[in-house]
Order: C-alpha cells, then structure tokens, then sequence
C-alpha cells in the first residue's frame, strides 16, 4: 500500500512543510512580487499574509502584545511554561531529530510573503500551492528538502524527475500507485526554489504558470481577477494593507473541480448539482474576502469582509435580504449590556422565496398546500398566518452579566425578535404552551404571562411576549428588567460613553450593527480561574488544571486595561454587503 510503505517519507515532508508554514516571521513587501501577481485569475481559494514581519511587529505593539509583555504576568506564564516544559522539550528533541534544526533556527528561516491557494492550473487541471519566502536562510531550506528527498526516494510509488523550466529546476514526482487513479489532484507534486522563495505544489502546470508570471506584470492573474479586485478595494483602507487576506470563490471552486474531472467517481452526481446552481439563483455568489489591519488612528485594529453577490438577488439569494436598522439600542437595553447586536431580516420575501422554489418543483400551490395541512395537525398552527407573519423581522440580541449565585456559569442571554400583533403571539405561545407535556410553568409579571422551563445545571429559559416583542431569555435576569423597565436602576446603554465612542463609527443605512465590551465578558471566567473555582465547571480538564495554578494570575484590572470596547456592522452595496469589525484603542 502506497501510504504505508511510504509513511516515514511522508511524514518527514509533512513535518518540513508544517514546520515552514508555522513559523513564518519576516518580510517586506514592497521588496518582491506577490503572489496574487503570480496566480491565473482562475484561484478560488487564497489565504496570504503579504509580510508576516509587519505582522509580527504590528502585534507587539498592539494591546494584546503589551499584555503579554506586562511584568505583572510574568509569573503566571512561568508556571504555564513549567507545567508544560518537560512535554516540550521532548517534542522539541524530536523536531531537531527529525530536521536537523533547533526550533530556534527553523523560526529563523522564513522572512516574507506566506500564502496558499488553490487554482485551475493549464490543461484544465486543479491544484493547490504554496508560496514561502526564506530569505537568506537558502541553505536550511535546502538541508531540509534534502531530507524530505532522501525519505521520499525509498517509496516504491513514487517517481522522481528533475524538470527545467525557464531557467528554473523543478524537483516533480509522480505518484504511481491506485491512489492517483482516483483523482488528479493525486497525481504528481513537486517543488523549486527561485529568488529565496520556495514555491510547493501538486501541479507541475500550475508551478510552470507561477515561474511564467514570474515578473508580475501578466494581467491575466488573481491581481486582476475583477470579483477578486473589487472584494479587496472595498476590505483595504489602501492598496497592500492587509497584514492577511483572504478570498474564496466557492461556487468556481465547486464548478472547476467537476468540469476538471478532480472529483473522480464523484464527478457525475456532482455535475447534476451544478446544472441546479442557476436555477436556485446559488450561481450568483461570485465570491467573498477579507482583510484584516492593525493600528491606525482611529482603531486598534479593523477586519472588512465583503460578500460579492449579483443584484438583484434571485430565488434561494432572496432567503438571505436585509433590511436598515435602528442603529440605536432600545431604551431596554441597559448600560449593563456587554453584547447588544440587532438586524432585521426581510422574512416576507424570505417566505415568498422558499415558497416559490419549493414550488418550481412540486407545482403551483403546492407549498400552500402542504403548509395548510400541517395546520390541520396538533398543536394546530399554521406557519404562515400564526407565525411568519406575526414576524416584523426586527432581531436583537443583548448579553448581559448573570446571576453570580447561580450555579450556571455563563452570562444572560436575550433573543428579542419584533412580533406585529402582541395579542395573537400570545395566543399562539398559549396554545403551544398548553398541552400537558409542556416541561415548564408560567407566571404573571407586569401583565404579561411568563413562561419557564429550567433544562438543569441551574440553567433559567424564560420566555413571553411584550411591548410587539417575542423575547427568550437564556437566564431570566434580563427578561425581568425589560418587562419593569427599572429606568432609575439602570441607564440605558445608548447613554454609556463606551457605546457612544463604538457608534460614532456606525455608517447610515447599516443592515447590522455590533458592539461589544470584551473584557467584561471575559470577566466572570477570569475570576473563576483565579479563584480556582473553575474545575468544576470544566469536566474532564481536570489534568489541565492540576498541572496549572491559575490562582498565579494577576487581578483582572491588569489586564482590563489593554481590552477595549468593540463595534462592527454590515452595510449594503451594489455588488454585495460590506461587514466590518473593530476595536477601539485601549487607554
């Protein structure tokens, strides 16, 4: 068998390329070509950090980095390194083994651009490649593929060829055994080293097109991919910012990879599904990507994605429409809130949409048809009248600190979800309340019926309808409030300075908006730990906290202070919807 007369030789690549890809720290950009310059417009899937030195810097001077490097913390990591040391040392014992290097020495090695991707490659072919800039660490690298070449020479399923092209040397090898016969992406792979960059593929077609756009200045790459372009002008503050980036074509990937036959037996059925894509209107996702900063004037740090999908949105595309939203909380919402989101779903069109597609295969009618039957059968709702559309679409979610007595060791959670009707959403939680199996009971507070069901662990669900609300209270504590409305214990969070510094950055005519205190919730489980009251709330860890005395970290003020408050939002676009996270910068 191909896998296991070839075990160590594999495992000894893995473990070099592993041990490349991790460790990754130093480059600058401006010095080479990337490798979206290099990769044909035809990649679906694209993961780059353009220059982990700037990351790594752009991390030590973050708050987080601060905090690790905060003396007061010195002493708890000493007692994570202690309990953790023999384990590592003995590992590290075998990485030096195995390579020949010292940990110290394989972090040393790579000193730019780390990216992978996946792309159609010429003669309608797939594969996935690697791109690993090394800088003046030539001869480790070489140490290490020559390693990898000696362990991967005795597999009897293995050919070696050294190929040339454009000057450069190709190390290929052909995989011989049943396992290539399955698939083409199993067929071959294979490296080369050109201008201290190591380049790794299954595909000597896609590491040939990486050596003939070498210079960079083909226009027929990923660079000018238009989704690709567009996704990355929107998710840049400037051109190249990005400390990472992302992109995926799911679609094209699923498309490719049958019409390239890479799905082996697989293929027929798959082909099937892609002649549905256009009539569920799934075609129309052209792509999504991200990007992600650090530093700046305004932010700590900021994360843009961007969803690229044709307008106007067809068949299943409609399930997912969204509509503006108050971006101001609630009066009910306190100042208390540590996560307060809240968006607003189209549900009529999203009704209408699965009513239609359900419909284009079953025949007109037929989905009204089934929902009225379904009507005619205990409890006796029917979806659409009762509930669907009693919905105004309007979600929030508000999480709050929890009752500290509690044996539950989480936060409150509140789902509040708009109903048009308070009196008709109270009928029908009546009737689905009333049949004798109910695993709850109800009471009466501020003239609305309030449902309970406590599931163990001293966990609370507490539900009811008030004020054209439909509200599910993971806790219970919060549910309360809303419906007294204590305004003279609690502001409300639209008046906390924490909200109004995140808001400030909210754009008109967002779908969705976030904000976020973190540090209040990482509070609870902070002090836990330091308390050493954590096990039992953690079943089977007890050896992590056997071998780690937690009671060692600092008060929670220590490390507060590097924790600010966060916001995103999503906002409508022509060609799609632009979601942004970002943290304010800590004191």
């Amino acid at each position: 068998m191909f896998l296991a007369r070839s075990k160590n030789a594999l495992l000894a690549s893995a473990v070099m390329l592993s041990g490349l890809c991790s460790i990754a720290t130093a480059q600058t950009a401006d010095t080479k070509v990337l490798s979206n310059q290099m990769l044909p417009k035809d990649t679906y899937l694209y993961v780059s950090t353009p220059s982990v030195e700037a990351l790594k810097e752009s991390f030590e001077g973050s708050s987080v980095g601060r905090m690790f490097a905060d003396p007061a913390l010195e002493e708890f990591k000493n007692e994570v390194i202690n309990a953790f040391n023999g384990e590592l040392q003995d590992e590290l014992s075998n990485v030096h083994d195995a390579l020949g290097l010292t940990c110290e020495e394989l972090m040393a090695i790579p000193s730019g651009e780390v990216t992978l991707a996946f792309s159609k490659a010429p003669q309608n072919k797939m594969g996935l490649i690697l791109f690993l800039d090394y800088g003046s660490h030539e001869s480790e690298v070489i140490g290490l593929l020559e390693k990898a070449t000696a362990a991967l020479n005795q597999s009897e399923d293995l050919d070696v060829a050294m190929i040339e092209h454009d000057g450069t040397e190709l190390t290929m090898y052909t995989i011989t055994s049943e396992v290539a016969k399955m698939t083409p992406l199993a067929k071959e792979f294979g490296w080369f080293l050109k201008d201290e960059r190591l380049v790794v593929s299954n595909s000597s077609g896609l590491l040939k097109l990486t050596l003939d756009n070498w210079a960079g200045d083909s226009e027929k790459t990923l660079k000018h991919n238009s989704v690709y372009s567009y996704i990355m002008e929107k998710c840049e503050s400037t051109p190249g910012a990005g400390l990472m980036t992302t992109y995926f074509d799911p679609i094209g990937l699923f498309t490719a990879l049958v019409q390239t036959g890479s799905l082996g037996p697989n293929g027929a059925a798959a082909g099937m599904a892609v002649g549905f894509l256009p009539t569920l209107g799934i075609n129309q996702l052209k792509g999504v990507g991200s990007s992600g900063e650090m530093g700046g004037d305004e932010f700590e740090g900021v994360s843009r994605s961007f969803l690229y999908c044709e307008q106007p949105p067809m068949a299943a595309m409609q399930v997912f429409q969204l509509d503006t939203v108050d971006a101001v909380p609630p009066a009910w919402v306190k100042e208390d809130a540590n996560v307060w989101m809240t968006t607003k779903w189209k549900i009529g069109e999203a009704y209408s949409a699965i009513e239609a597609l359900y419909d284009m295969f079953s025949g007109a009618g037929a989905f009204e048809g089934m929902i009225d039957s379904l009507s005619d059968k205990d409890p006796g709702i029917h979806i659409k009248n009762d509930l669907v559309d009693q919905l105004d679409g309007t979600v929030h979610f508000v999480s709050a600190p929890g009752d500290r007595t509690s044996d539950a060791a989480t936060d409150d959670m509140l789902f509040a979800i708009g109903v048009k009707d308070n009196q008709k959403f109270a009928d029908l939680l009546n009737k689905l309340t009333s049949d004798p199996n109910f695993p709850g009971n109800s009471r009466e507070l501020n003239g609305a019926t309030v449902y309970e069901v406590e599931p163990g662990n001293g966990k609370r669900i507490v539900f009811t309808v008030a004020n054209n609300q439909f509200l599910v209270d993971v806790g219970g504590s919060q549910l309360e409030q809303v419906l007294r409305n204590d305004s003279d214990l609690r502001g409300p969070l639209a008046e906390d300075d924490d909200f109004k510094a995140v808001s400030a950055h909210f754009p008109a005519g967002a779908v969705a908006v976030t904000f976020s205190r973190p540090a209040e919730q990482y509070r609870r489980l902070y002090d836990m730990l330091r308390d050493g009251d954590a096990a039992e709330n953690f079943p089977g860890m007890e050896d992590l906290f056997e071998k780690i005395d937690f009671t060692k970290l600092p008060a929670f003020e220590v490390v507060e202070k590097y924790i600010a408050p966060t916001g995103g939002y999503w906002v409508g676009d022509e060609n799609g919807v632009l979601m942004e996270q970002f943290s304010l910068k800590a004191e």
